[in-house]
């Protein structure tokens, strides 16, 4: 299922199949309606046309048009009616199954997609499906039902005349076809083209603050200029390639009264058909090709659902992590690497790495940016599956535990908060989904957090904005460990919450972190190292490798790495600010 034909659209709209199919029918009998009008006023000419009149006959048939009118549209709505609601409840489902998959997607799936490109799927491919379903599918079967059911009862009038009609249809449907042969590849880099747009538009606004900051105009933000440059080269190539056979299509298809016109007025002076005859043709005939050009206009949108569909096919097809099956999480909560080795995608990042990690214990692990510290991080939460050796817990390979059970082991607190668009209470009851509001309250004065949160207008019901932009930097920090206090897990995870945090909020910090880890494993990606010195067990990476293990004051002597480090932390702590100079305090 990852090809986005039309059988695949329409597995995605399996769950409403037979809303669907009762909007199908309906359209077809509303159809069937809307053509009545026309035929009773046929037969009403006719009997104009050849007296005596029966009024009554006349009357009679003028009710039964009115009534077919009403009786259309009545249908068309219970129809639409049935289309909207299918449509809504499939593009709930889909929403809701593509969030449910990618929270089993590892996390380098996300490395390698853009932002843009994954809520461009989520938002405006997904409702692509509803303008098809909704739309298009009962549009569709009316179409093609209309021109059909005209079509032969046109025939069953005269068939010299319906000849006239459809004469140009066929010069139509070569064009079309024209227009198509060999458009794929044009296609698929317009739509490619297309996505990079919508997704560089999505960084530039997020990044419109540095972009202002640094007083760069758009023309300067080259990746963005670039995208929309290249589809616009795109949409010029396509707008070319579609100018002529489109034009010919719509042309022949509307131009059909040019043929129409004058067989009638020969048949008619032939005597071989009657005016009603031929007013009849001038009001069904000429309109013969409308629905056609609508028909093949639900054609260029069912293109566009093809690469919607595919996308989210895409997503849906992308493989999982593996599910474990042990659901009880061992009681000896040992965290030991075993000859590690990770590669995002093809560089190695981690080589060989093994180290044992005790229950209640803290350690640390340093080294230069790009060393594989928060690589280790993660994999030990198995955000991704190692590529050679295993990660265990208590003696059990992480990957064969369930990944529900796993992750109630850990709380993570990192440097780059992620809040959402809630309410204070939500964002720290991610931590407990079924917290009470004491719970939260408790968790929030551990992280000294109650304070400030008491002091807004609606205290814990204040919606923080996205990403939470109506707090500051150390208000989010403290709201973050609020909720690992509130989750209570026994391994924490902490990016050094305080690297980048002003010195009054860093006290408030350091004293919610000290309540976070109680009687907890602690793991540390330490950025200060003298925060660091009295835990537990110490590593040093270095490339993707460990180049040193123990305790702070064992590594300054046996790791020159560390001690490098070291003496750059302390000739760090020591710099000052003295007239317009930097002075090394020694």
């Amino acid at each position: 299922m990852t090809s986005g034909s039309l059988t695949d659209i329409f597995y995605l709209a399996r769950s409403q199949k037979g809303k669907l199919i009762a909007s199908s029918v309906l359209a077809f009998l509303s159809t069937a309606l809307g053509l009545v009008p026309f035929i009773l006023t046929y037969l009403i000419v006719l009997e104009l046309f050849n007296p005596p009149v029966e009024q009554t006959y006349i009357w009679k048939l003028a009710i039964i048009s009115v009534i077919a009118i009403i009786g259309r549209w009545v249908i068309l709505g219970i129809g639409a009616s049935l289309s909207h609601i299918a449509a809504y409840n499939i593009l709930y489902d889909i929403r809701i199954t593509l969030s449910q998959k990618l929270g089993t997607l590892p996390l380098g799936y996300f490395n390698n997609h853009q932002t843009g490109e994954l809520k461009k799927v989520m938002n405006e491919d997904v409702e692509c499906l509803e303008t098809f379903i909704a739309h298009g599918i009962p549009e569709i079967v009316g179409l093609i039902s209309t021109f059909l059911l005209t079509v032969i009862y046109l025939f069953t009038v005269d068939w010299r005349m319906t000849l006239a009609a459809i004469a140009l249809i066929p010069i139509a449907i070569l064009a079309q076809s024209f227009m198509f042969s060999g458009i794929e590849p044009l296609l698929k880099a317009y739509y490619a083209s297309l996505d990079r747009m919508n997704s560089t538009i999505i960084e530039y606004v997020q990044g419109i603050a540095v972009i202002k900051a640094f007083t760069q105009t758009t023309e300067s933000f080259a990746k963005y200029k670039n995208s929309v440059e290249e589809y616009q080269i795109l949409e010029e190539k396509w707008s070319l390639r579609s100018l002529l056979p489109w034009t010919l299509f719509t042309v022949m298809i509307s131009a059909n009264i040019a043929v129409v016109l004058p067989v009638g007025i020969w048949l008619l002076n032939q005597e071989q058909i009657s005016v009603a005859t031929f007013i009849l043709f001038i009001l069904l005939g000429v309109g013969i090709g409308v629905p056609f050009l609508k028909f093949v206009e639900a054609i260029h949108n069912y293109v566009q659902l093809q690469q919607a569909a595919q996308r989210i096919h895409r997503i849906m097809n992308e493989p999982p992590l593996s599910e474990g099956e042990i659901v009880s999480i061992p009681q000896n909560l040992t965290i030991e690497f075993r000859d590690v080795s990770f590669a995002y995608q093809d560089k190695e990042v981690l080589h060989k790495i093994s180290f044992v990690m005790p229950p209640n214990s803290i350690m640390a692990l340093v080294g230069h940016s790009g060393s594989g510290k928060t690589t280790i991080a993660r994999l030990i939460a198995r955000f991704w599956d190692v590529n050679q050796g295993e990660i265990t817990l208590g003696d059990v390979n992480i990957k064969n535990l369930k990944l529900e059970e796993l992750m109630t082991t850990f709380a993570f607190v990192f440097q780059d908060v992620v809040l959402f668009n809630d309410t204070i209470v939500e964002n720290i009851r991610m931590g407990k989904p079924d917290a009470t509001i004491d719970e939260v309250i408790s968790a929030a004065k551990a992280a000294r957090c109650h304070e400030f949160i008491s002091a807004l207008v609606d205290g814990y019901e204040t919606l923080i904005g996205e990403r939470g932009a109506k707090l500051s930097g150390g208000q989010k920090q403290r709201i973050s460990i609020a909720r690992a206090i509130l989750k209570d897990a026994p391994i924490i995870i902490l990016d050094e919450a305080t690297a980048f945090i002003d010195p009054e909020n860093e006290a408030q910090i350091q004293a919610a972190i000290g309540e976070l880890i109680q009687n907890k494993t602690l793991l540390i990606i330490a950025h200060r190292l003298s925060t660091i010195i009295e835990v537990d067990q110490i590593i040093v990476m270095n490339k993707g490798q460990i180049v040193g293990k123990g305790r702070h004051e064992e590594l300054l002597k046996s790791s020159d790495l560390y001690s490098q480090m070291w003496q750059a932390h302390l000739a760090a702590q020591g710099w000052t600010f003295e007239e317009n100079q930097f002075v090394g305090v020694r």
